[in-house]
């Protein structure tokens, strides 16, 4: 069976990192715990948010588009103190849009918000930061080593940088190493991340609301 999903982005590189990791999460819940082997799209079938990131716009193209996906991903970073306390509108008032337009099924909707910023998971595995450097170590001891250190962090996006800056002083792409590291990551390392953990638990009703899973 065929499993396509949609998802809201808030921003280009954030849509760069996920595309990657979140099919390897699927793949790896569906091998699990689906209910018959499933073929996940490698990419989403539809991207809404980028470049408008408006509800309203949004919402209507979710209406329009909606039989071409079975799952749709709503992101939304937490950032700093103002948007945390934010989150749930920032993320719900979306769907709510889109409920109120045409109906659409809430309960289809996995909601994705890393700790602060996507870096906070992107450095959350310390082996696979160093593989997509091909670094070896890290001598100035700038990465977090465990995902809760990696959550801890106040400026992950900036902790990245710093590492990538010791490590070559070539300019890396952004959007590049981003991609190499969620091609790297492993997902069980990532499970320690509780922010992450939220994401699949999330992703799982999701899941079982279109009878993937059990």
């Amino acid at each position: 069976m065929y499993l396509s999903w949609a998802a809201y982005y808030e921003g280009s590189s954030d849509e760069k990192y996920f595309n990657v990791l979140i099919p390897r999460l699927i793949d790896n819940i569906l091998l699990n715990d689906g209910v018959r082997p499933y073929d996940v799209a490698l990419t989403p079938s539809v991207t809404f948010g980028i470049p408008v990131r408006d509800f309203d716009t949004a919402a209507d193209q979710i209406c329009a588009r909606r039989e071409e996906f079975h799952i749709l991903i709503v992101h939304a970073d937490s950032g700093g103190r103002n948007l945390q306390k934010n989150i749930a509108f920032r993320r719900e008032a979306l769907v709510e849009k889109a409920v109120e337009k045409c109906g659409f099924e809430p309960s289809t909707t996995a909601f994705l918000t890393p700790i602060k910023e996507l870096e906070a998971w992107a450095i959350a595995d310390f082996e696979a930061v160093l593989a997509a450097f091909g670094a070896k170590s890290d001598p100035e001891g700038i990465l977090p080593t465990t995902p809760k250190e990696a959550e801890a962090l106040l400026d992950p996006k900036a902790t990245l940088r710093d590492f990538s800056r010791s490590f070559s002083k070539r300019k890396n792409s952004d959007a590049g190493i981003m991609v190499r590291i969620a091609q790297e990551q492993n997902i069980e390392v990532l499970r320690n991340a509780a922010s992450f953990l939220e994401f699949e638990e999330s992703l799982k009703l999701a899941l079982e609301h279109v009878g993937c899973i059990k």
